[in-house]
């Protein structure tokens, strides 16, 4: 097993168990004709539609703010303002890591794809200061300690917003997205990250032909599948 995957695992046993909170999952086939059009006449950007997604999802936010929020001390708090987080892989796939928009709802698409960009290209370089720091000490906390960890996490940077242990506050703002479509896969259902009470995920399925009815008539159109 290569080192990225062993310390993601590690993490991952220390984070996940049985679900005890509610979960709304659900999904949405987009019609992508005009999109793909779009995309194309701004293929000069490097605008993709993972980035037209997190722009769509930033303004819906925006417009329903009481979705915008965390748990606090069993209180519901509000985050501090609209960030989505991108799930960007590495290593071709053996490695994860997310790389966080600030302000996104204020941002311009373009903005957003670039400074996505730039984040991603940060994260393969081993350079991104934040995702060094998180594998660092998870490659030296013994397992039975990890438990622990994530339990002080999830209460000062998903709670309260702290930072800790290479992990910013609200280390995945208010909503996670994640391109399932790169892996050939239609779609998918993302598990929750609990100590980051990050309250939507997002997963882009892979764009694929399907029958649409148009106007009364059946025909086959390019759609994605949004979890």
């Amino acid at each position: 097993m290569n080192a990225p995957l062993k310390h993601r695992r590690k993490i991952a046993v220390a984070t996940w168990v049985a679900p005890r909170e509610s979960r709304i999952q659900t999904k949405i086939q987009v019609e992508l004709t005009a999109i793909l059009d779009y995309l194309e006449q701004t293929k000069h950007q490097a605008i993709t539609l993972t980035h037209i997604v997190g722009a769509a999802l930033a303004r819906a936010i925006a417009a329903n703010p009481e979705v915008n929020v965390r748990v606090v001390f069993g209180k519901v708090k509000p985050f501090p303002r609209i960030d989505l987080s991108f799930a960007v892989n590495l290593d071709s796939g053996s490695d994860l890591a997310q790389c966080r928009i600030k302000d996104a709802d204020k941002k311009t698409l373009f903005q957003i794809s670039q400074e996505l960009i730039a984040g991603a290209e940060k994260l393969r370089a081993r350079e991104d200061d934040n995702y060094q720091t998180s594998v660092g000490w998870a490659k030296t906390v013994p397992t039975p300690f990890m438990k622990l960890i994530m339990k002080f996490l999830s209460f000062w940077s998903g709670g309260l917003g702290k930072r800790a242990f290479g992990q910013t506050g609200h280390p995945l703002g208010s909503a996670f997205i994640s391109n399932v479509g790169t892996f050939e896969m239609h779609e998918a259902y993302l598990a929750p990250l609990p100590f980051a009470r990050t309250p939507i995920y997002i997963a882009i399925g892979k764009i694929h032909d399907a029958a649409v009815v148009i106007e009364g008539k059946v025909e086959a159109r390019p759609v994605v599948i949004i979890t």
